[in-house]
């Protein structure tokens, strides 16, 4: 085999000889061949006798890689791919293949780029440039590497701007070791360097500056603070403030006025202190972008400073970072006014978030697993903060927070743990209408647990609500919205197909709020519109009082997907699909949109929980005789349950029927009787007997006679149920007469 070719050659060939052609002529997909292939040629490409050249470097690769995406060789440019990432390299040994040369850098940018738009290539592409640029984070984030920029500053002209460059590009990770330089006053040419490179860095240099400021001397806080002042970014006016009401310095004093009065916080000055903390929390609650300093990267940094080592940094997943803040700084503003209700309300709302969303597993630096849930804080807040919390949910259409609130509430049942919280906006009144059924279920729930005596404002709601959960918690609907027919009923049936029930296709906007009137709720809606039609539907969905928190997928075009990713990225409401996705693409959009915004579905289990507990709630309120809720209302749903269900949830509908002072109830208690056998049968004539005893006989004629057959014919069981009955519906004597005498 010696001498057949190049490495390269080997691997446009595609196909060894000998044992190895034998081997690769079984049928096999084309791609598995090349990356076979690759592996091949670079496992044997040193051994004696079998190719020409050793086998290919790391540079060689990329640079194939590189050239098979320029000539639009896709499966050679995969193969390579795949070659250069088997090998196993850290970010910063790959950073050094890029960086072998300036061309090679250049060509391998600009073959990521056009790789991107290779549905083939584009993950493998990714792959790659993400590990180049851990590579150049890696390097400029090292301490090592940090120090020594430093020292650069100062240095000749170049060396400088590439410090500069790359002290920046490090960002909030070179700020502790730039204090430190600022602060040590040895050299008064790299001090100004500092202050100036941490003005031009802006907003990576704010929160760790200011969260030093309170630490540090007086002669350094006045420095620091003029450095802030330079730096148009409002996140430091909260530090700015304190120091300002704290300092017993002039000078730092009149720094830091003017600092806040450079940065826009004049209309702040005399203001509150903690409010000011709070309102930075509710920003970082929000997730605003301004304030994520490592957008797509999987840590950001909490910081802190200790008076032994100085400005700290703890890293934590991207997922509770914001959450972390938020809880820091309302725990800062609750350290300066302990009556803030409303910091209160923004730490048990970011607490049970960073619950919500930190993964299974994780251990939380800032909030070990040793500490208390978050239900216990919110549970030990009382009825009037968790009610903040739930208002806070119900406005940003975080359905998973607003369960939450609502299960706390629960625990606290009880008219006097609601006591003046109910009412026209009281926010658990509100969850009644919010458009999520779990949701709605749910503050019915915790209502009717409540059994307060007083009225209140929907609290005809209640009843309804709990009735519905019994039959229909399971169910879904959904609604399509396309101009083209032929596609409304393929998305239809391809939802249907998911075990939703899908209402009338919709063709427009006006179709849709037309729907939404007259449904009872809908749990998703899919839209394929074109133009700009679709943000239209989204904004008047989201304007929606019935369907402001309804999940909307949506399918644009490519153009579109890039316009409006900026807005609805962050809107776990909204998905956007490309055109000419299929239809299970479409489907799995809608799965992932769903658990995300609502969490899974209900699924027949949990319904029937849902049932079960809607039915013992009723119970209790009809044996309690609620002056609130009236029990009645939910007649008509439950009569339909009755024939809908069985077992368990068949009974206890039977259960609360009994409690119903109305002839239907009675009637169709008898006729459910009838309809069954066995156990179930002698069950439910025990109800209707509980329900003559309370009311008297309001039985038809036909009920009566198919009563005295069970009696006089059924097993000594049934036969028994069955002449209790007789005795509570206290019948004349003749049909007791007439029984004794056919039995002898």
């Amino acid at each position: 085999m010696s001498g057949i070719g190049t490495y390269k050659e080997c691997l446009e060939a595609g196909v060894p000889t000998g044992e190895q052609e034998r081997d690769v002529r079984k049928p096999i997909d084309r791609q598995g061949l090349m990356v076979f292939v690759v592996g091949l040629c670079t496992v044997l490409g040193g051994s004696s006798g079998v190719w020409a050249q050793p086998a290919p470097s790391a540079e060689q690769l990329l640079e194939d890689f590189n050239h098979y995406v320029a000539v639009a060789n896709i499966e050679m440019a995969e193969a390579n791919a795949r070659a250069l990432l088997d090998m196993g390299m850290d970010p910063l040994e790959f950073l050094g293949v890029v960086e072998d040369s300036a061309t090679l850098e250049k060509r391998f940018d600009m073959a990521y780029r056009r790789a991107l738009v290779n549905p083939d290539l584009e993950a493998l592409a990714a792959e790659l440039y993400g590990l180049y640029i851990d590579g150049q984070l890696d390097r400029a984030r090292d301490p090592a590497m940090i120090a020594e920029n430093i020292l650069l500053l100062t240095g000749g002209r170049r060396q400088a701007v590439f410090a500069r460059d790359r002290l920046s590009h490090a960002g909030e990770y070179a700020v502790p070791q730039l204090l430190e330089a600022l602060v040590a006053a040895r050299d008064p040419e790299l001090e100004i360097e500092v202050q100036s490179l941490l003005v031009d860095m802006g907003p990576d240099a704010v929160v760790p500056l200011s969260v030093a400021l309170g630490h540090i001397e007086a002669s350094s806080q006045e420095v620091v603070a003029r450095v802030l002042g330079r730096i148009p970014y409002t996140t430091s006016l909260p530090y700015l403030q304190e120091l300002v009401r704290t300092t017993g310095s002039a000078s730092v004093h009149e720094a830091a006025s003017m600092a806040i009065r450079n940065v826009g916080g004049a209309a702040f000055e005399g203001g509150p202190v903690g409010s000011m903390y709070r309102e930075l929390g509710e920003q970082y609650y929000s997730e605003a972008r301004s304030l994520t300093r490592f957008a797509g990267e999987r840590h950001q940094l909490v910081w802190h400073y200790d008076d032994g080592l100085g400005l700290l940094a703890t890293a934590v997943v991207s997922e509770v970072y914001h959450e972390a803040r938020a809880m820091e700084l309302a725990e800062h503003a609750l350290r300066l006014d302990a009556q803030d209700a409303e910091a209160v309300s923004l730490w048990l709302a970011a607490n049970f978030s960073r619950e919500l969303d930190q993964a299974e597993g994780y251990e939380n630096p800032l909030y070990p697993s040793l500490r208390r849930g978050a239900t216990y804080y919110a549970v030990a807040s009382g009825a009037r903060a968790v009610q903040r919390v739930l208002g806070r949910a119900l406005r940003d259409r975080d359905t998973r927070l607003a369960r939450r609130a609502i299960d706390a509430l629960a625990r606290m049942s009880g008219e006097s743990g609601l006591s003046g919280s109910l009412g026209e906006r009281s926010a658990l009144v509100a969850a009644l209408s919010y458009p999520d059924r779990r949701v709605q279920y749910e503050a019915a729930l915790s209502l009717g647990g409540a059994d307060p005596t007083t009225g209140f404002s929907g609290a005809e709601r209640v009843v309804p609500l709990l009735a519905s959960a019994i039959r229909d918690a399971s169910k879904r609907y959904a609604a399509v919205v396309a101009r083209d027919v032929e596609r409304q009923q393929d998305i239809r049936a391809a939802l249907e197909g998911a075990g939703y029930t899908v209402l009338t296709p919709a063709s427009g906007l006006s179709q849709l709020i037309g729907l939404s009137a007259e449904s009872a709720g809908l749990d998703l809606i899919v839209s394929d519109m074109t133009g700009g039609s679709t943000e239209e539907l989204i904004g008047e969905v989201r304007r929606s009082s019935r369907m402001r928190a309804t999940p909307v997928v949506a399918v644009v075009s490519t153009a579109a997907i890039a316009q409006y990713s900026g807005r609805f990225d962050d809107d776990a409401h909204t998905r956007l699909v490309r055109t000419g996705v299929s239809l299970d693409q479409l489907m799995s959009a809608v799965g992932q949109l769903m658990e995300r915004s609502s969490g899974k579905q209900i699924g027949d289990s949990e319904g029937e929980e849902y049932a079960l507990a809607s039915l013992a709630t009723l119970r209790d309120l009809a044996i309690g005789g609620s002056s609130v809720f009236d029990v009645a209302d939910a007649t008509v749903p439950l009569l339909a349950a009755l024939g809908e269900t069985d077992g368990e949830v068949m009974l206890r509908v039977a259960d609360v029927l009994s409690f119903v002072p109305q002839r239907r109830a009675q009637v169709a208690l008898m006729d459910g009787a009838m309809d069954t056998g066995g156990s179930d049968r002698i069950e439910i004539l025990g109800r209707v007997t509980d329900s003559a005893k309370r009311f008297g006989n309001l039985l038809e004629e036909r009920q009566i006679g198919s009563l005295l057959e069970i009696a006089r014919e059924g097993s000594n069981a049934e036969a028994t149920a069955a002449a209790a009955l007789l005795g509570a519906l206290d019948l004349s004597s003749g049909e007791i007469v007439r029984l004794i005498l056919d039995e002898s």
